[in-house]
């Protein structure tokens, strides 16, 4: 397997939770820099996990790994996952299968939606998820974060790298954007998942936007663009 880190880490009191390229979950006090456990998600960790507390201050984290050495050049699958981040026990996985070509890997590559607290998508993660179910396409997959079940799944287009953003009106109306790597931006009802509107940059588009109140900033790698949501 794969030595080394990709994807960001989560530092929550004396606790680092980071996910290294063999698939290795860990947390580590940073304090006496033990390890306290260690979890296997089988495959390469890119995407950076997110992290929630829930109800009696439990911690809970959510990660997705891409589709690497398990699967070179072929059809295979990776899980969405839901793991108790004071022992590392797998509340559950959502497998979804995707393929893997020329190097470039499928799964996850772009971090998810955390639904915010009073909104219509507070009991969802929504993770974007590249060349599934082939290799020139993906979708967002909402799921609900108790059961893991799917609530709703939009298809991208092609495969996303970019990590989806989410956007709240005052009342938690959710609405969020995505792009494909193909520079294809839809703006999508959180809630449903229904695709509201669709922008065609024709740019390639690997970078995360990033949202102040109604104006967005997106680079692709020909240039920066900052739109006004109406």
């Amino acid at each position: 397997r794969y030595l080394g880190y990709e994807s960001s880490g989560i530092l929550i009191d004396s606790y680092y939770y980071v996910g290294d390229n063999a698939g290795l979950f860990h947390c580590i006090d940073i304090n006496t820099m033990e390890l306290i456990w260690t979890q296997d998600v089988q495959d390469d960790i890119n995407a950076t996990p997110v992290f929630e507390w829930e109800e009696e201050g439990v911690g809970y984290i959510y990660l997705t790994p891409s589709l690497d050495y398990t699967a070179k050049n072929a059809v295979g699958s990776i899980s969405i996952y839901k793991i108790n981040a004071s022992n590392g026990e797998i509340v559950w996985p959502y497998p979804i299968e995707c393929v893997s070509i020329d190097g470039i890997s499928g799964g996850a590559l772009a971090s998810p939606i955390l639904g915010k607290p009073g909104s219509d998508i507070e009991d969802l993660i929504i993770y974007s998820i590249g060349r599934t179910p082939t290799a020139w396409k993906g979708s967002l997959f909402a799921l609900d974060k108790q059961t893991g079940e799917v609530v709703w799944e939009t298809e991208t287009g092609n495969y996303a790298w970019s990590s989806p953003l989410a956007f709240y009106t005052d009342e938690g109306k959710s609405y969020i954007f995505t792009s494909n790597a193909s520079g294809v931006s839809r703006m999508i009802d959180g809630e449903s998942g229904e695709i509201l509107n669709l922008l065609d940059l024709d740019q390639t588009v690997e970078a995360s936007p990033v949202a102040f109140e109604n104006y967005m900033v997106l680079g692709t790698r020909e240039a920066i663009y900052a739109f006004k949501i109406n």
